[in-house]
């Protein structure tokens, strides 16, 4: 059995999600080639990859929103549509983790897709959404790297092909403290940004991750640290709390963890608003981010008790059934 997996590179999310799939694929003796679209990842991965196409990355401003002007111009929108009749011949199936040109080949020389993701989950009407659907996002996320079989991942079980969160082995049967310190990471917004809200309420540890950050500084009483993916996930290990997008990975591993969480959806972004949506209903506080709001998080919310185990196996063995129908 021969799989082509495609990466999304927007968020990192795409990445520490792939990276167990395709690690439990090879452990299953299964011959895995990787190609990747898009630039927005700060994450690299361990395995070689056969093509990084340049694909679709979104931009943002320094509040969070999505800067869609950038985002279009920095398409080469000639070059998006040729590469989505990449030769995919020689595989007998095609992964997609949210990524088009995997997708949109497997379509258009007929062959069988999986696509596995947070995004894929939405197919089903019992997903939570806003209350307001945005109707060309829902037809983004049907249409943008379409499948014909479906694992869809979410913070729930809302439907039958839906499973829990996929989360990375470095955090998984790990000692896990509570330090006294809130983690931030807010790829979207601008570490001054961020900063400049903290120090206003003035109290507490703070260290804040931030792709803006080019060496480790102190503002204030806030600790602001250069991207880096292992002492991330030993802050994450260690923290009291999390403030973080709506993103599904890492809201996602703040839960299983049994870490306080705010989730921050970047605006305009539809998939992160349906997430936070979800996340709500389940009681964690998804408020924007003002030192009023750093004050009703701390003394009104607490941790929610998350019941999860494991799907990589069953994820695992849902690909090789339908590989063989």
């Amino acid at each position: 059995m021969k799989i082509l997996y495609g990466i999304q590179l927007t968020g990192n999310g795409h990445i520490t999600r792939s990276i167990k799939v395709i690690k439990a694929l090879k452990d299953n003796g299964i011959d895995v080639d990787i190609i990747t679209s898009g630039t927005n990842s700060q994450l690299k991965l361990p395995f070689e990859i056969k093509y990084q196409f340049d694909g679709l990355s979104f931009y943002y401003n320094n509040v969070g929103g999505i800067n869609w002007l950038k985002t279009i111009l920095k398409l080469n929108i000639r070059k998006f549509f040729n590469d989505l009749n990449y030769d995919v011949s020689e595989y007998d199936l095609i992964i997609s983790d949210f990524e088009p040109i995997s997708a949109w080949s497997a379509k258009r020389q007929n062959k069988k897709s999986i696509g596995i993701g947070n995004q894929y989950s939405f197919i089903s009407k019992k997903t939570p959404r806003p209350f307001f659907k945005d109707i060309f996002s829902e037809l983004f996320i049907k249409y943008f790297a379409p499948c014909k079989e479906h694992i869809g991942i979410n913070y729930e079980k809302y439907d039958n092909f839906i499973t829990l969160p996929i989360i990375n082995d470095d955090l998984i049967d790990k000692k896990i403290k509570d330090d006294k310190f809130y983690l931030v990471y807010l790829p979207s917004m601008s570490s001054e940004f961020i900063s400049e809200q903290i120090n206003k309420y003035n109290c507490d540890n703070w260290k804040v991750y931030s792709p803006d950050v080019e060496k480790d500084r102190t503002d204030g009483i806030v600790k602001l640290k250069k991207l880096n993916k292992e002492k991330f996930t030993k802050d994450l290990l260690n923290c009291t709390g999390v403030i973080t997008a709506s993103g599904f990975s890492t809201t996602s591993e703040a839960l299983v963890l049994g870490k306080k969480l705010w989730s921050i959806p970047i605006k305009g972004q539809y998939e992160q608003l349906c997430n936070a949506k979800s996340l709500k209903k389940m009681k964690v506080f998804t408020e924007e981010l003002n030192s009023d709001n750093i004050f009703e998080w701390i003394y009104n919310y607490d941790k929610i008790e998350y019941d999860w185990c494991d799907p990589i196996n069953d994820i695992i063995k849902k690909i090789k059934d339908f590989w063989m129908l």
